[in-house]
């Protein structure tokens, strides 16, 4: 049989691959084909391939990501194989679901053992472990909006109604996963932080030390857990200093560069396994596999004792349509405004939950400076990030979905013009209704 498949379909026992080969993807709800670009050499482990008919380009590695009826030992999979798999690792196991990851020593033998278990009746299905890469964006269409950003006098508390909140709670209870660059802890506005558990998912080692230029994971985290005046004489909420949103909050830091399939499904199982109640992506995914996808989808529902664990997530800070995991009307996506609730120029579509804030301030690593601002969609689903780990330490109770509501039905509907001259509503957080809204129930 093997050497059938071999000699007629694919005939990857050569030493190489030729450029042009065109695989199905195992992807349950469309078509798609991994077009490859490039010749597989002898022992290659990575290549890059081109995702049909979406354009999308994407690494694939000598790995396969399997979700299975039930559990698997290597026994279990095609005996031809022993001298090429190196690992079968179970990542997760969820409502009779078992996610696996199962290595190999090359491409070709991957791809080879990848079509050979398409039929194999333990699976649901199968998909290579891909790495989706950026893709050339188009120039953005501009709203040409005149935004109002002013540090001085814009306040993160009137906005959030912090001083409402705090009188109850500042996260206490509430586990916050930052799945970013790292946050670096030894940055004395972040010395306080009640960190939970940390790791890096690349590298699958304790602790989530970001790069020396890698800022984005504590600007994130210079929005939800900073105390300043526990380390200047500065009085409560004064405007001028960067305040986190829930500083009591505990931190689940996971470092993740590289989101191939595995390693992002190895990210959001270790939020869940620490019992997160919320998880920040303050970054952009242009394509989600579909492993990560059911996954995601059982979090948001049916984790948490069935309360789900809110996922926020950024929105296309660009006005363009929004793709990968701000695409996914499960998960609380995020769009940017200034200080006044004018759409900054970021994407709006049928995907989008909220538009809130940007342009904060946030911890700088800069030298001689404090504070530096956070721009665009990415410090707005931080800053509302911050905001729902209040509300969910104050009401436990309430569920994802019903909290993704509230956030519809109290945000201030808006129109924006189009330079085209048609227009679009969209919905601006409104924190104080929110509170009010709470407080009647």
């Amino acid at each position: 049989m093997i050497n059938k498949l071999c000699a007629v379909v694919w005939m990857f026992c050569s030493a190489t691959v030729s450029a042009g080969l065109s695989v199905p993807l195992a992807e349950p709800e469309q078509k798609l084909i991994l077009q490859f670009e490039q010749k597989i050499e002898a022992g290659q482990s990575e290549t890059l391939a081109l995702l049909l008919p979406i354009q999308q380009q994407v690494k694939v590695a000598s790995r396969l990501i399997l979700l299975t009826k039930r559990k698997l030992a290597l026994t279990d999979l095609p005996g031809g194989y022993k001298t090429a798999i190196t690992a079968l690792d179970l990542l997760h196991q969820y409502q009779g679901k078992f996610i696996y990851q199962l290595s190999l020593t090359n491409l070709a033998s991957t791809l080879q053992l990848y079509k050979e278990l398409q039929q194999h009746p333990a699976l649901f299905y199968l998909q290579p472990d891909l790495l989706p890469l950026r893709p050339q964006q188009t120039k953005p269409q501009s709203l040409h909006n005149t935004l109002y950003i002013n540090a001085d006098t814009f306040s993160v508390a009137d906005y959030l109604a912090l001083d409402k909140l705090w009188l109850h709670t500042k996260g206490g209870g509430t586990k916050v996963a930052v799945i970013d660059t790292g946050v670096s802890l030894n940055l004395p506005a972040l010395q306080q932080v009640k960190l939970k558990h940390s790791w890096d998912i690349d590298l699958n080692i304790p602790g989530a030390v970001p790069e020396p230029r890698q800022k984005h994971g504590n600007k994130v985290a210079g929005l939800i857990w900073p105390r300043p005046d526990l380390l200047h004489n500065v009085s409560k909420f004064s405007t001028g200093h960067a305040w986190g949103i829930a500083p009591d909050a505990e931190l689940i830091a996971l470092k993740l560069q590289r989101p191939w399939t595995s390693n992002l499904l190895k990210a959001l199982v270790t939020s869940e396994l620490q019992q997160a109640d919320l998880i920040n992506i303050s970054w952009l995914l242009p394509w989600v596999a579909t492993p990560v996808r059911d996954y995601l989808r059982y979090l948001v529902s049916a984790s948490n004792s069935g309360k789900g664990i809110m996922v926020v997530v950024a929105a296309d800070p660009q006005f363009r349509p929004n793709q990968g995991l701000a695409a996914m009307p499960e998960l609380l996506v995020v769009s940017s405004t200034d200080h006044r609730g004018t759409l900054a120029d970021s994407s709006w579509d049928a995907t989008v939950d909220i538009a809130a804030a940007s342009y904060v301030l946030t911890i700088s690593q800069l030298p001689d400076r404090q504070y530096e601002m956070f721009a665009k969609t990415s410090s707005s689903a931080a800053l509302v990030s911050g905001w729902l780990a209040l509300l969910r330490s104050l009401r436990p109770d309430l569920t994802v979905a019903e909290l993704q509501l509230l956030l519809a039905e109290t945000g201030t509907r808006v129109k924006q013009q189009l330079p085209q001259g048609q227009g679009f509503y969209y919905k601006v957080l409104n924190a104080p209704k929110v509170v009010s809204e709470l407080k009647k129930n």
